[in-house]
């Protein structure tokens, strides 16, 4: 079986490691680009969101690499993430593409035991290879997080502009090669140590204004669609901390680690929003709820355009925004989106915030 799946961020890194335990062959497409979504969004119905449009086109040439299984989350919320999978399945289908589709539903994860009781036979099997590949698979995605939120501290007092970005992606690389859970960790102790000896000596101790960054799973975590906003927040000086991330949503949304902060982020958001739609909206409100409390000067909300559940979010945000006196800034994203538009949005928004401070 070569199996691939919706590209998210670095959650190939993990995922690629949990196919490989389980004597299934990985087939991770090229990382997003302008190619990519103009192939999805080629043919995708034109009103559907960018992740959609995206992952279409990142689907499309997987195949191309030889795929012949996809892999793909579902579920019964109101979002139109739940049906992602089926639509995928009717275009690529109708342009021709012969694939084998595993679709797996958070309600319905006995289907998974099947699918794996059919490859290897054997009951005993089955479970010891399942628990092996999970462990592993945990253990990588806990170690990316480290890596990736440390280099979210460094970058606001980094010697040079970029360069912790540059340290990071070396020991991701190195990691998503590596299966060996020994040298996973000198890895990230290597990582660790390199990346906190990024920090300019003059800015130890300077005050850096913290950015919550709320909206959409897939707006948020792939950098493609939010233009490296992570890294751009932090090369201006400012800690950019995402309510979501590979790992985390990895986590969350498959076996509810972190099920008691959501119960938190739910109560908080209930003044405002009582049922939860679909598409992060309860995160979004919940998360940026508690920025405020925890002493945040902004919140970026990111959502794709077109999203209902965001979108609803938004006008919800704007109250918050006069009621907490923070500033939010609102982007909307698609495939028309200027980057330059965004940065010039991005550099406005973070002066304001600074003349706050300084």
């Amino acid at each position: 079986m070569k199996a691939t799946f919706p590209y998210m961020g670095n959650i190939y890194i993990p995922l690629s490691t949990l196919l490989k335990e389980l004597d299934i062959e990985p087939v991770i497409p090229p990382p997003p680009d302008k190619e990519t979504l103009v192939l999805g969004t080629r043919y995708s119905p034109e009103l559907m969101c960018i992740p959609f449009k995206l992952t279409l086109g990142n689907l499309i040439k997987a195949l191309e690499m030889g795929a012949d299984t996809i892999i793909h989350c579902s579920g019964f919320w109101s979002c139109r993430y739940g049906y992602y999978p089926y639509l995928h399945s009717e275009i690529l289908r109708q342009l021709g593409y012969k694939f084998n589709h595993i679709i797996l539903k958070r309600e319905d994860w006995k289907n998974i035991y099947f699918i794996l009781k059919n490859l290897y036979k054997k009951n005993y099997k089955v479970i010891t290879k399942f628990m092996k590949a999970i462990i592993k698979t945990y253990y990588k995605s806990k170690i990316m997080e480290e890596l990736e939120r440390k280099a979210m501290e460094i970058r606001p007092k980094e010697k040079k502009k970029g360069i912790a970005t540059k340290v990071l992606n070396k020991y991701l690389k190195k990691l998503y090669e590596e299966n060996n859970i020994f040298k996973m960790e000198e890895i990230r102790k290597k990582g660790r140590e390199e990346l906190i000896n990024l920090i300019d000596k003059k800015k130890v101790n300077s005050f850096v204004p913290k950015i919550k960054i709320v909206g959409e799973a897939f707006c948020v975590v792939e950098p493609y669609v939010n233009f490296r906003i992570i890294e751009k927040l932090g090369e201006l000086g400012f800690y950019a901390d995402p309510f979501l991330t590979a790992h985390s949503w990895l986590g969350f949304h498959s076996i509810r680690l972190g099920n008691n902060i959501y119960k938190k982020i739910r109560n908080l958001a209930k003044k405002y929003w009582q049922y939860n739609v679909g598409g992060e909206d309860t995160n979004t409100i919940g998360h940026s709820l508690l920025a405020i409390k925890d002493g945040y000067s902004g919140i970026i909300h990111l959502h794709p355009f077109g999203c209902m559940p965001q979108t609803m979010a938004d006008g919800i945000l704007e109250k918050i925004s006069k009621e907490y006196n923070i500033p939010i800034l609102d982007i909307s994203l698609d495939e028309h989106t200027s980057e330059n538009l965004i940065d010039n949005r991005l550099s406005a928004f973070c002066e304001m915030i600074k003349r706050r401070f300084f």
